[in-house]
């Protein structure tokens, strides 16, 4: 039986320290919305592929931004985005039970810039849906432009997920 996804999401958004994210502004929202967006999409992408712990893959894309801006002191900019995925990392270990699938979908989810290499089909799940949907939340802040939806942030998603696992992961 498939779990649903607020069951997975349940534990996470009962956390105090998880919470704070909804305090956090990311890409013109909170990092909780943000978080849970990228979170639906890569367990709607991967729920649709054999072979893929989609239960990991949904978890990992909960807590892939689990920081506060306090976090990073002066540090602002691209370096934020090459260190902010081992704070993330740091900070699901000291909350929840984070496996290895889980670990390295965090620390890679910011390929190519964290220069860690998604090293399974669930972290290429969510380092794909992450720049999905962080350049939709992009373009509908920038442009103000409320007739994108989360489809097409969804779509996108599949689309490249798709193609890549067609190209590459098929075979293993």
């Amino acid at each position: 039986m498939i779990k649903s996804f607020d069951e997975i999401a349940e534990p996470f958004l009962k956390n105090r320290k998880y919470q704070k994210l909804s305090k956090e502004s990311h890409h013109g929202i909170t990092r909780l919305e943000h978080s849970l967006r990228v979170a639906r999409n890569v367990y709607r992408v991967s729920i649709k592929f054999k072979n893929v712990d989609y239960i990991s893959a949904t978890r990992a894309a909960i807590v892939h931004d689990f920081f506060t801006n306090a976090e990073f002191g002066s540090n602002r900019g691209l370096i934020q985005g090459v260190v902010h995925p081992d704070i993330a990392l740091a900070n699901a270990r000291g909350e929840f039970e984070i496996n290895d699938i889980e670990a390295n979908a965090i620390e890679a989810h910011m390929f190519p810039l964290s220069m860690v290499l998604p090293k399974s089909k669930e972290a290429w799940i969510l380092t794909v849906v992450d720049k999905c949907v962080a350049s939709y939340e992009y373009l509908v802040n920038k442009f103000n432009y409320h007739k994108l939806t989360n489809k097409i942030g969804y779509s996108l998603s599949f689309v490249f997920i798709f193609c890549f696992y067609l190209l590459t992961m098929e075979n293993k």
